[in-house]
């Protein structure tokens, strides 16, 4: 691609972020937008919302809260935070092969769309892309809330949502006023970055990770999806 085309993609200059989680829908939001959106060398923020839970069910059929000091639970909150690790491994070495930077935003709430609209004002996100949900169905039966959709009714003015079904925009919400200058954060512009949390006790706070490109030899983190292009179609 020409730089005069390159230029030219609407991501340029501006902050776009997908949602991502363990599920194919997200991958091909995912490589939408790194081919639709963004020109090379720019920034992605890869953003994925942990709902919160109070307790979990023991094998004995108990509820354990998950801050006890107990081995379940310790185990519980080993295994999310290994799960949540390798969710973004994947996404960022996909990042890396497109020679695209990535920032990493994890967020912990117990209402995920609400997390995600809080999120575009937090980063002042002004290109926000999802994965349209799955029309198995399975999920259609047991799924009670369409979140790509509610978000899309109530992101900020200024933020176009785009949610894409197998590599195709499914519906688009145009941004209807500009971002405050106030609030811009642009590509490459430095900013507090948040260190990824050293422990499970750790992962109730939001975090950020940066990460430049890096060399196309890196391999993604066993157990978290793969994206390549070849699957991604």
């Amino acid at each position: 691609m020409s730089r005069s085309m390159s230029e030219k993609k609407l991501g340029a200059g501006r902050v776009v972020a997908v949602a991502i989680e363990n599920n194919k829908t997200s991958q091909y939001a995912a490589k939408w937008a790194v081919d639709n959106l963004l020109p090379k060398d720019h920034c992605l923020l890869l953003v994925h919302v942990k709902q919160r839970a109070s307790s979990i069910a023991t094998p004995m059929g108990s509820q354990l809260a998950l801050d006890a000091n107990d081995d379940v639970a310790r185990a519980y909150k080993q295994q999310l935070y290994n799960e949540t690790r390798e969710l973004f491994a994947s996404f960022r070495v996909f990042c890396n092969r497109k020679n695209i930077q990535c920032e990493e935003v994890l967020l912990e709430d117990t209402d995920v769309t609400k997390a995600l609209i809080e999120s575009v004002t937090a980063y002042s996100i002004e290109l926000l892309v999802l994965g349209a949900p799955s029309k198995s169905g399975l999920v259609r039966r047991f799924r009670t809330t369409d979140i790509p959709n509610l978000v899309s009714k109530g992101a900020p003015p200024f933020c176009t949502v785009y949610i894409i079904s197998k590599g195709k925009i499914s519906t688009v919400k145009s941004a209807t006023a500009p971002l405050a200058p106030k609030a811009t954060i642009r590509n490459n512009v430095s900013q507090p970055q948040y260190q990824l949390a050293p422990s499970p006790e750790r992962m109730d706070a939001r975090l950020m990770r940066n990460h430049p490109p890096r060399p196309s030899i890196e391999k993604p983190t066993y157990g978290a999806p793969r994206l390549s292009d070849d699957e991604i179609r």
